[in-house]
């Protein structure tokens, strides 16, 4: 292979330098001049089929046919001309040399990848090529035909074939600038070269038409040398981008391995402006050859041109034609696929807020009722499994909601967790809406497995139903009996219009809270725990109130759940915290030696930095890990929550208590109880010791609980304690610590230290008769 390329450069240039000198001809031995060329066309065509036939592209298998058609023609026009005599026109040689152009077109035409092109590119490369093959043949053919041709006057067959070659130069031109607008030829050396041959080859043809017949030593057989041998070279040339810079040394390997992530980016920016560029010149370089074939056709109205010329101009003209309703079609499609996706919610697939609002631009929709959903707990999913699980979760939400809506009702996600479904047909009586809700809490409240972790969520759904709503008046609406549905625990409720009222006031309550939640407006009350082994206090609850500046002092059941919607959770645990240890901070100088229990969320054991927030508090006070106790429910306790359950476990190594509170109300079984270990204390629900003397099962609960608890070495503390027969059930069971009204009150920090100081030395029986200040009304179950 290496011999017959080196064979092949030294044929080429002697052929060029032939061209350049024809006086050398008559120093050379006869024959040379005629073997030369030959042997650079044959040497060139080996070289196209031994390519073809090691990568089995067989495009320049073609361009080696052409070739030895164009080799056959020479031989033929020497063996015509061997006794000196002048070769006749058209001859058996035009046979060969006409025969080489198709096989030549069709070796540019495989070259194209018209699989991978795409419709529309291959458009504007038929409009580019045909419009340039117009534009070639008005300047080619018709200039030869106004010379009168090769064949002289009255020869219509040797008109016909003298024609032939300007036209199929105007083809293959054609087919070249196709090539070109395609951009196929990009990042591929060997191409490059080829096309680069080709071309010089129609031109050096092209040149050929201004001479009318054969004359050597004139820039066409320069031409023709140049192109013999960039198609030649071409043949051996790697199909890989051509090189960008020297080879990379190991060491810069390595360090463009590190810098590899930034530019990543950059080449996939530079990939789409690339890509754009290649569009841009392809629609350009169309654009300019229709223009042309367009000056063709009004040019052949006042002039006579040929018909090929005609002809290409009007083919042209035709591919524009069909262009342009292709791209009528295109942008008919991009317009209704832009119209769909802003109506789509692009992660679930359902309509948005948009399309939503636009239902309801249909007059047939006019007795409409929507349902509003929304996903509690949500904001746990995302904050302990990250925002991608909630995706996930969201989509598979979706899917099941699918599944219970009717064909005509319209299901939407509004963003976040909120989900809305309207249904206009049959189905908007309150009976069939509340069985529809019923039907969508059931589906929701099976286990997702979302990244193999079982995560369950329950709804909160308003209903709103009437004649003529709006859209923003049925969410309205709908929101208002969603956030009633809410502060019922859950599950659904139904719009009234005195709810109204309920939500301005809700409204009004929201925006006060993040006025105040952060500041002095909530204070704390603190009740005593008294320890039944010593019948001493030795620990208070605190207990947050709202003194509002309008409606005063408001209890946890009136703002808490508030502060939950609007996520104001650990914003409310962090001033608790700060005021409560700053008090215990105070009656430790004050030498009442108190620990505080504060009540914490969900929320703040899954937020980032609450251990250090604890640590931190204590330590800037100089209290130690025993002043303090966090009270957590039940519910957070049993959550399958990593990040949770990993706060409750760093805290219980830095020595601060963990108790359980509420306990008994939720997931009290013996297959969840081992969740608890971790906390030192139970803290039993009211419900159950309040009716410890009236209530034989409660009775038997809290026994059980108490040697259960004590089993697994957990303290036990007894909330709700009304009366003494009560106080004395649990001491005699072995309870560590009782508090409840029977004992005290919840109180300010002011009234609590001067119960403690009148009560100090006194037993149980006669601490309830201690001074005590006017009671403050009896707070709610619920509790912070």
């Amino acid at each position: 292979m290496r011999a017959l390329r080196g064979v092949h450069l030294v044929l080429v240039a002697g052929l060029i330098v032939l061209a350049c000198a024809p006086a050398l001809e008559t120093r050379l031995p006869d024959g040379t001049s005629d073997a030369v060329p030959l042997g650079a066309y044959v040497t060139t065509a080996l070289l196209l089929a031994l390519r073809a036939v090691r990568t089995r592209e067989w495009a320049w298998g073609w361009a080696a046919l052409g070739l030895s058609c164009f080799i056959g023609g020479s031989i033929t026009s020497g063996i015509l001309t061997a006794d000196g005599s002048t070769l006749p026109f058209p001859s058996a040689a035009d046979i060969g040399w006409l025969g080489g152009y198709p096989f030549v077109g069709l070796s540019i035409v495989g070259f194209l990848r018209v699989r991978s092109a795409g419709g529309v590119a291959l458009l504007d490369g038929a409009v580019a090529g045909v419009g340039a093959a117009a534009l070639f043949s008005t300047v080619v053919v018709d200039l030869l035909a106004a010379r009168g041709g090769a064949g002289g006057p009255g020869t219509t067959f040797a008109s016909a074939i003298a024609l032939a070659y300007p036209l199929a130069d105007a083809l293959l031109a054609g087919v070249l600038i196709c090539q070109f607008a395609l951009g196929t030829w990009r990042g591929r050396r060997d191409l490059i070269a080829f096309t680069a041959g080709i071309a010089t080859l129609t031109i050096a043809d092209t040149g050929y038409v201004r001479y009318g017949a054969y004359e050597p030593g004139t820039w066409v057989d320069v031409g023709y040398g140049l192109a013999v041998a960039l198609v030649g070279v071409a043949s051996w040339l790697p199909s890989g981008p051509s090189a960008s810079g020297p080879a990379t040394s190991g060491d810069e390997a390595s360090g463009d391995r590190a810098s590899g992530d930034r530019a990543s980016g950059d080449r996939a920016s530079g990939k789409q402006a690339s890509g754009d560029r290649t569009t841009a010149g392809r629609v350009g370089l169309a654009g300019f050859c229709a223009t042309g074939a367009l000056v063709v056709l009004l040019a052949a109205a006042r002039v006579h041109l040929s018909l090929p010329s005609v002809t290409l101009a009007g083919v042209t003209l035709v591919l524009v034609l069909i262009r342009f309703l292709v791209a009528h079609r295109e942008l008919r499609a991009i317009g209704t696929t832009r119209y769909s996706e802003a109506r789509r919610d692009p992660l679930t697939g359902l309509a948005n807020r948009r399309g939503f609002t636009e239902f309801f631009d249909d007059p047939g929709h006019r007795t409409v009722a929507g349902l509003l959903l929304d996903l509690d707990r949500f904001k746990q999913v995302n904050d302990s499994f990250g925002h991608q699980a909630g995706d996930e979760l969201l989509r598979r939400a979706a899917g099941r909601l699918r599944e219970v809506v009717a064909g005509t009702d319209l299901l939407a996600r509004l963003g976040g967790d909120e989900f809305v479904i309207v249904r206009t047909a049959e189905g908007t009586e309150p009976g069939a809406l509340a069985g529809l809700a019923e039907r969508i809490r059931g589906t929701l409240s099976r286990p997702f497995d979302v990244e193999g972790v079982p995560i369950e969520i329950d709804v909160s759904i308003g209903i709103a139903a009437g004649d003529g709503l709006t859209a923003d008046a049925l969410l309205r609406h709908a929101d208002i009996a969603m956030y009633c549905a809410k502060r019922a625990g859950g599950g659904h409720a139904f719009y009234r219009e005195r709810d109204d009222e309920a939500a301005r006031v809700h409204l009004q309550l929201a925006q006060d809270l993040r006025r105040d939640v952060a500041g002095p407006a909530m204070v704390l009350h603190y009740q005593p725990k008294l320890d039944l082994h010593t019948d001493a206090v030795g620990a208070v609850e605190a207990l947050v109130r709202w003194q509002h500046p309008v409606d005063g002092l408001l209890y946890p059941d009136t703002f808490l759940p508030i502060v939950d919607e609007t996520g104001l959770m650990t914003t409310l645990t962090r001033n608790v915290l700060t005021q409560a240890m700053d008090q215990c901070a105070a009656w430790r100088r004050a030498g009442l030696k108190l620990s505080v229990a504060v009540n914490v969320s969900a929320d703040d054991l899954e937020s980032n930095g609450f251990t250090d927030l604890v640590i931190g508090t204590l330590r800037e006070r100089g209290l130690p890990a025993d002043a303090l106790t966090l009270e957590i429910t039940e519910t957070t306790a049993m959550e399958n929550s990593e990040p949770a359950h990993r706060t409750v476990r760093e805290l219980h190594h830095v020595g601060i208590k963990v108790s359980i509170d509420d306990y008994g109300t939720d997931h009290s079984t013996l297959a969840h109880l081992h969740r608890l270990l971790v906390a030192g204390e139970l803290k039993l629900d009211r419900r159950f010791v309040m009716h410890l003397e009236t209530e034989e099962r409660s009775s038997v609960i809290v026994r059980s609980s108490i040697q259960l608890a004590h089993a697994l070495g957990m303290a036990v503390v007894a909330e709700g304690v009304e009366n003494a027969g009560a106080l004395a059930m649990l001491r005699d069971w072995g309870c560590d610590t009782a508090q409840g009204y029977f004992i005290s009150r919840p109180q300010t920090a002011e009234n609590i230290t001067e119960w403690l100081v009148a009560s100090r030395g006194y037993g149980t029986t006669r601490s309830s008769s201690a001074p005590t200040p006017a009671p403050s009304p009896a707070p709610p179950p619920s509790r912070r």
